[in-house]
């Protein structure tokens, strides 16, 4: 036995006494210290051991592809790590108890990625996700899903800042469009619902309620220095009204009856428009033509134009699938739990010109 060390003389006694299992081993017999341990399923560990567990640094390949390469804590993966699932999915951050937990990076095989807060394995707190198309969410989340207050970003100019919910439009917030249209108030599932402000290029607004993304119920409609009060059902104007018919339509007590008290400059200025700059930007994405079709004087609604552009919002709104990988890492289990992350957009246009 002279010929040999002690840590020779382990793992002698090791391949004598378990096959599955080459390395060192403490003055008890227990596994300590670097060490290759392999699996009944055909999966493997290389790294290091202590009190017969992973503890310490480690790389986990399990039978199906997955790779974990980062900290142990008594056989679960704890402190930072990347895994790398069978579809190309990556995280990089930290883990507590086999979960991601504190701040991560996740990307996807179609190049959409989040970086954010994570706890108990699932993105919660702030976070920033960017979808394929370059679509981007910057906000809160809770449970895997998209809520609280957070801005989200469209390719297209679009914007949206506010509250949410499921992953939806939830609460209250502000929608605008590269060409200048804006929308301030309440939306319930991605939909205008309830009272909102809407502006339209041309200095034509609409205040009053809103149901299922369309006009609904009483409103007053500016256009330059004319003021009309009428009421609309399911986006089309039923009648005009007269003021005082439209107050006791109303009533004082209404939470928003000051509102509708406001003149052209305060709605103006609570909306933050700049008329002359947007028409500026407008004309130079638009034709002429295109902008004065826009600008009639006649006071209808342009259903037309509303159905196309709900049929397109509709078709862009379909799910965004994201396989997030949720998943444990521990050496014995690996439970695939993937949620989908959706993301929706508004892109009504419900002028009354």
């Amino acid at each position: 036995m002279s010929n040999y060390n002690q840590s020779d003389i382990n793992v002698i006694t090791d391949n004598y006494q378990n096959k599955d299992y080459k390395g060192n081993y403490d003055s008890k017999g227990n596994k300590s210290g670097f060490g290759i341990q392999k699996m009944q399923d055909g999966s493997q560990f290389f790294g290091f051991f202590a009190n017969n567990k992973a503890n310490g640094w480690g790389i986990y390949q399990h039978k199906d592809g997955e790779i974990f390469k980062g900290e142990y804590e008594d056989e679960r993966t704890s402190g930072y790590g990347e895994y790398k699932n069978i579809n190309g999915t990556t995280y990089i951050g930290y883990w507590v108890d086999d979960m991601q937990f504190g701040i991560g990076y996740e990307i996807w095989v179609n190049s959409s990625k989040y970086e954010g807060e994570y706890n108990n394995g699932k993105k919660e707190g702030i976070g920033s996700f960017i979808w394929e198309d370059n679509t981007k969410y910057q906000g809160e989340w809770n449970n895997d899903q998209i809520e609280g207050f957070g801005i989200i970003n469209y390719i297209d100019g679009r914007q949206y800042s506010g509250e949410w919910l499921n992953n939806m439009m939830n609460g209250y917030g502000e929608f605008q469009w590269k060409e200048g249209r804006k929308y301030i108030g309440y939306f319930k599932d991605d939909k205008k619902v309830g009272f909102g402000l809407y502006y339209w290029p041309g200095g034509k607004y609409y205040m009053g309620f809103w149901k299922d993304g369309k006009q609904d119920g009483l409103g007053k409609y500016f256009k330059g220095d004319k003021i009309k009060y009428g009421i609309w059902e399911e986006g089309k104007k039923e009648k005009w009204i007269n003021e005082e018919d439209f107050l006791n339509r109303f009533g004082e007590k209404n939470e928003f009856s000051h509102i509708f008290r406001w003149d052209i400059n305060k709605l103006r200025q609570f909306m933050e428009i700049n008329e002359t700059e947007i028409r500026n930007d407008y004309s130079q994405n638009e034709s002429d033509n295109n902008y004065n079709n826009n600008n009639n004087d006649d006071y209808n609604n342009n259903n037309n134009n509303e159905s196309e552009n709900e049929r397109r919002s509709e078709n862009q709104s379909e799910s965004r699938d994201n396989n997030n990988n949720n998943e444990s890492r521990s050496m014995s289990r690996h439970d695939n739990d993937n949620n989908n992350n959706n993301y929706r957009e508004d892109d009504d246009d419900d002028e009354e010109d």
